[in-house]
């Protein structure tokens, strides 16, 4: 079975045809039947009754025959181009529409899991609320807000290195230029909760030192009165 592309451009070699079939043009039925009239008029004159019409009239209408058929050729070809752009331009809407659709609902799953995110934050339960931002981050690597909030709850939970990696690789998306202010707030406080950390333990360090020192220098004077205490009981 021939497609019907391909009987399209077979009958742009035929004048009018292609509207005719195409649009139902009456335009096209008269062309079609003017040029078949007309050729079959000049092969009659030319090949079985010569006598009807002078050769010069002949070679006129050959002519004006051949100019009919390029002309027409021509038209019916940018007529099948044109015709073939709008298929395509019709069906790209349609494709569009449904990578919009996928987008759109993408977008709302994701939505979705951060609101998620923030009602089991706010309910203490980081646990949960961990699993819910990994999730979201495998849907989309680049979303911000949920990247910054896992980092804000490992930081919460003393995951200080962690949380640092966690801003790194948001520094480097293209998305996070507008939020460098709180990406820089967040850095700040990691490196806070680390320097105060670190203090309380040089801070229970030094306190541990300090009474083992004193109870070391307890000892002594412990063991002393003890040996007073003998020598007391001896002398009396």
């Amino acid at each position: 079975m021939v497609p019907t592309r391909k009987l399209a451009r077979i009958a742009c070699f035929y004048p009018g045809l292609p509207q005719l079939w195409n649009r139902g043009s009456w335009v096209g039925l008269v062309v079609a039947v003017g040029f078949t009239a007309l050729a079959n008029t000049l092969l009659l004159a030319t090949c079985v009754y010569d006598e009807w019409i002078p050769p010069q009239h002949i070679l006129g209408g050959t002519i004006a025959l051949a100019v009919v058929w390029l002309f027409s050729l021509w038209r019916s070809r940018v007529d099948l181009r044109r015709s073939g752009n709008q298929e395509i331009a019709s069906q790209m809407p349609h494709d569009e529409s449904a990578t919009s659709v996928a987008v759109a609902l993408g977008r709302q799953v994701r939505e979705q899991l951060f609101i998620d995110a923030q009602r089991v934050y706010l309910a203490g339960d980081w646990v949960a609320t961990e699993q819910l931002l990994l999730k979201l981050l495998k849907e989309d690597a680049r979303d911000v807000q949920g990247r910054l909030m896992l980092a804000t709850l490992w930081r919460r939970q003393g995951r200080y290195s962690e949380a640092l990696r966690q801003l790194d690789k948001l520094a480097r998306l293209e998305a996070a230029d507008e939020w460098q202010y709180e990406i820089a707030a967040e850095r700040q406080e990691i490196n806070e909760r680390q320097e105060l950390a670190a203090t309380t333990v040089s801070f229970e360090q030094e306190a541990n030192n300090e009474h083992t020192n004193e109870i070391s220098a307890e000892e002594p004077s412990d063991q002393q009165e003890m040996n007073n205490e003998t020598n007391r009981r001896l002398a009396a």
